[in-house]
């Protein structure tokens, strides 16, 4: 298990018939979104948030968006997005997709969503595969910690991309908060996911974050909303 803050796994049931992301470049821009909606609401979050990907996915330089829904309460969800640069981001963030995001969700969501940017640390490709597993991580470590963090991350980043099963590891650094990271994963089961959580790579990589983190552990499965 990663020894992060939040480690989210997303199981998805479909058969996906394009990779999730288009081919990205170092200057990619990312974006992830958490939100809530009132548990009577929540057919009607998913109807809202479908709206809004296929609105945003139209947007000049998106390049994917990906969006979860929790397993076990149905009400919370999170997006996954790739923007082409932080000019194509910049100007999503006052499109219309965004904003008529926000007025849909005010009257069904009983806060805000929780909307962070990012730049790249370590990506590659993205395929696509039936029945596949997602997971999404938050990672906080104190400043005086970072740099070596952010070695360790794109050692199991590199490391996980090699394995037969995986089939997306986008590792992404907070514009905002540097020393805040998301890992973004995908794997071609749940076989594939946990030979990745037995690695001998993945052990070394949470001895040597173990100790600069502090936070609980907070485990999810999710649903990839078709």
């Amino acid at each position: 298990m990663l020894l992060c803050r939040f480690l989210l796994l997303a199981v998805g049931c479909l058969w996906l018939t394009a990779p999730s992301v288009r081919a990205q470049t170092p200057d990619a821009a990312y974006a992830v979104m958490a939100l809530d909606v009132a548990p009577a609401q929540a057919a009607q979050g998913i109807v809202v948030l479908k709206a809004y990907r296929d609105a945003a996915r139209k947007e000049a330089g998106n390049l994917g968006i990906d969006v979860l829904q929790e397993v076990g309460w149905a009400s919370r969800f999170m997006v996954y997005e790739t923007w082409r640069d932080h000019a194509a981001f910049d100007a999503a963030e006052k499109a219309a997709p965004l904003t008529d995001l926000r007025d849909k969700l005010k009257p069904i969501a009983p806060a805000p969503y929780d909307r962070r940017d990012y730049k790249t640390v370590s990506v590659g490709p993205a395929k696509a595969a039936p029945g596949a597993v997602y997971m999404l991580a938050h990672c906080d470590v104190p400043p005086p910690f970072l740099d070596k963090t952010l070695v360790a991350l794109k050692e199991v980043a590199e490391a996980a991309r090699k394995d037969a099963g995986n089939l997306r590891f986008d590792v992404v650094q907070g514009m905002g908060e540097r020393s805040h990271t998301t890992l973004y994963g995908i794997w071609q089961n749940r076989q594939a996911f946990d030979a990745f959580e037995t690695a001998a790579y993945a052990r070394r990589f949470r001895d040597t974050l173990g100790p600069f983190l502090g936070s609980p552990l907070d485990d999810r499965l999710y649903a990839l909303i078709d």
